[in-house]
């Protein structure tokens, strides 16, 4: 099984782990081991709770989506924590947390604080051959412009090869309500990379969840055009 890690686990983030926790193989074996992590804050502590002991941290009214992670839960390849360091044994890393609004001045704008943070968290613990990919939603840009010149710091600090780092975008599109865990599998999603093998890595990884039998991927040309 490849080692999956979610960071964030609201509503979406936790719903997405469960998503790929469920995808078995034809022997009902489990195709990714799948952590999720969260802030050490009360809130992140009592998500991280409800998830190892198999109930959805948040109000909802998709049996499915509860009944299946009760599952993976028992079956051992869901958890959830609040350690970094589950970084460091990622073979894909997904991103699943807000940009958050704030007003001011009597303006709204895009506070990205907590999500750089974030990025840099697991910049500093990632290894090479590890595939990022970006769900939240971001303005254009932010792959390139943000994310990537991190990561080249970073890697050069830790004496790490930059060419073995991989990169993708695929924002993230759910549908509330009953049949939100089938919204995640069925249906179409883009995705883009930074370079070709970034985007081919990206596109092993979502078939291996998403039902593109009856809903194929589009692989857009840039990382801008799929923010």
């Amino acid at each position: 099984m490849k080692n999956i890690v979610i960071q964030g686990l609201g509503f979406v983030g936790s719903a997405l782990a469960v998503a790929i926790a469920s995808r078995l193989d034809n022997l009902n074996e489990p195709f990714f081991n799948v952590t999720g992590v969260e802030l050490p804050s009360e809130t992140g502590l009592n998500i991280t709770y409800c998830i190892n002991s198999g109930q959805f941290p948040f109000k909802c009214n998709d049996k499915k989506l509860s009944f299946e992670l009760e599952k993976a839960v028992a079956r051992g390849n869901l958890k959830a924590t609040n350690e970094t360091s589950a970084y460091s044994k990622a073979e894909i890393v997904v991103v699943s947390i807000n940009c958050d609004m704030e007003n001011k001045n009597g303006q709204l704008r895009i506070t990205m604080d907590r999500f750089i943070d974030s990025v840099k968290q697991i910049a500093e613990k990632i290894n090479e051959d590890t595939l990022l990919v970006i769900e939240s939603t971001v303005p254009p840009g932010t792959c390139n412009k943000i994310i990537f010149p991190i990561f080249k710091e970073v890697f050069n600090r830790r004496k790490l090869d930059l060419r073995n780092f991989y990169l993708a975008h695929s924002y993230e599109r759910v549908m509330p309500g009953e049949n939100y865990l089938d919204s995640i599998i069925n249906y179409w999603r883009v995705y883009s990379g930074i370079n070709d093998k970034s985007a081919d890595k990206c596109e092993g990884f979502l078939r291996q969840f998403i039902n593109t039998a009856d809903y194929p991927l589009t692989r857009l040309s840039s990382t801008i055009a799929s923010e």
